[in-house]
């Protein structure tokens, strides 16, 4: 099931608790009342309250991922304002399996794996190692974010389908404050 499916089912699960609370709640005030009454309704408002959110959450779960979408024009010219130090991979889809799923977004760009500044798919994947794997990143915000992923035995496959970025490669010395 991939995320936008279990968020559907959170969301349902709780509304549905939530409904099913109300009626029970309403039965506890009229037969018994007092300290039954009083927890069985805390319940009910403790349900309601957590759907709510839930229901809030994804709500701007799903505004972020329209924020998000670029048109390819929109990238490329979002990543062409300023040069980038690796040539960059843009992520265009993430396979079942793969180790980059969760932890790094579809249409994002890869710009170094273990130090590595990947400029193919191939090297992307010989730059992985046993164990656990440094992986920098950016989205459209243009923050390069840290993931760590592990690969077991020989995993030596990122299992995801690239776009080679070539932007203006950053003058060398552009790093370094001049000297005065």
């Amino acid at each position: 099931m991939n995320i936008d499916g279990e968020r559907l089912l959170l969301g349902i699960v709780l509304w549905g608790a939530a409904a099913l609370s109300a009626p029970i709640a309403t039965m506890m005030i009229l037969q018994f009342g007092g300290l039954p009454a009083l927890g069985v309704g805390a319940l009910s408002v403790t349900l309601f309250g957590a759907a709510l959110l839930c229901t809030h959450i994804n709500q701007q779960l799903d505004e972020l991922g329209l924020e998000d979408e670029l048109s390819d024009e929109e990238w490329e010219a979002h990543f062409a304002e300023e040069p980038l130090q690796c040539s960059g991979l843009r992520v265009l889809r993430i396979g079942e399996g793969s180790p980059l799923k969760g932890h790094i977004s579809e249409r994002s760009v890869i710009l170094k794996i273990n130090g590595v500044c990947p400029a193919t798919a191939d090297e992307a994947n010989h730059a992985l190692v046993e164990g656990r794997n440094e992986i920098e990143w950016m989205g459209s915000n243009r923050k390069p974010l840290m993931a760590h992923i592990t690969t077991h035995g020989h995993e030596h496959d990122l299992l995801a389908q690239f776009e080679q970025l070539n932007p203006r490669p950053a003058p060398q010395g552009a790093a370094e404050a001049p000297a005065g």
